[in-house]
């Protein structure tokens, strides 16, 4: 199968501050949702937020507002079952 999705991750330390940036950036009206951070990413609390690769300027417009503490940006290539991983500067 040669399915390709290519989208952005937030990962977060704090499960909290996950869900209250997810509610933020719903709010701005940047459809994105919680998910379970790729085991690839070990670090954090295991939710992070996916959006969009397209939005990634609006979403770090809402990112420099509030300033939430991170563990990191990423935009993730899928291709079947593996993941093409590159970390985002911020």
């Amino acid at each position: 199968m040669n399915y390709v999705e290519e989208y952005g991750l937030i990962a977060f330390s704090s499960r909290q501050h996950a869900i209250h940036f997810c509610d933020m950036l719903k709010l701005a009206g940047c459809p994105v949702q919680l998910v379970s951070t790729p085991r690839e990413i070990s670090l954090g609390c295991g939710l992070s937020i996916k959006f969009p690769i397209s939005l990634i300027s609006e979403v770090m417009q809402v990112y420099k507002r509030y300033q939430y503490p991170v563990t990191g940006f990423y935009h993730i290539k899928r291709r079947g079952n593996r993941n093409q991983i590159t970390r985002i500067p911020c």
